[in-house]
């Protein structure tokens, strides 16, 4: 090949490589005065970082609760209102179907206690009390406050109060 030029330059011959073997760090061994300024930026850096890391798990850990706790009262108001359109009716008077509020209620309460939720018969509301029509809807709402667990003095400040109730409820045609 006549009039072109061939550059065989390898990585050891190049001027800015000079000295510097494959697999080696180009940078020479860092002044001991300079690692401990990286590892104290790396303190700090971890210091600002680790109480929004907290923050975000105790996060995770309330949501987790909360939707238990959802579960929970959707379970109780469905129970409720299954035992009224069963057993907690008095079928006496064929025309007339008699609910028994207290038994629907306590029904409730017991299928939220199997969910370990504190649940008083208070938070539970029948909607067509002691009397119904056939063909009509019987609605059992259940009503809890849920309080987070991760509540801070920041926390106030920013909501003053935390506690929300959830709410749910289930209906059901009486046959």
């Amino acid at each position: 090949m006549t009039g072109h030029r061939q550059f065989n330059i390898h990585s050891s011959d190049h001027p800015l490589r000079k000295g510097v073997k494959r697999g080696q760090s180009e940078s020479p061994e860092l002044h001991p005065l300079k690692r401990l300024s990286l590892r104290a930026q790396n303190l700090v850096e971890f210091a600002l970082v680790i109480p929004i890391l907290i923050f975000f798990i105790l996060g995770i850990f309330d949501f987790g609760r909360a939707f238990h706790v959802l579960i929970a009262i959707s379970n109780a108001a469905r129970e409720g209102v299954r035992y009224g359109v069963g057993p907690g009716m008095d079928r006496s008077d064929p025309s007339l179907f008699i609910t028994l509020d207290d038994e629907i209620k306590a029904a409730a309460v017991q299928e939220a206690g199997n969910f370990n939720l504190k649940l008083k018969t208070g938070d539970v509301a029948v909607s067509c009390p002691n009397t119904c029509i056939g063909e009509q809807n019987l609605q059992v709402t259940v009503s809890f406050t849920f309080t987070p667990f991760f509540v801070t003095p920041i926390f106030d400040i920013l909501f003053p109060s935390p506690d929300f109730t959830i709410v749910r409820d289930m209906e059901m045609m009486i046959p």
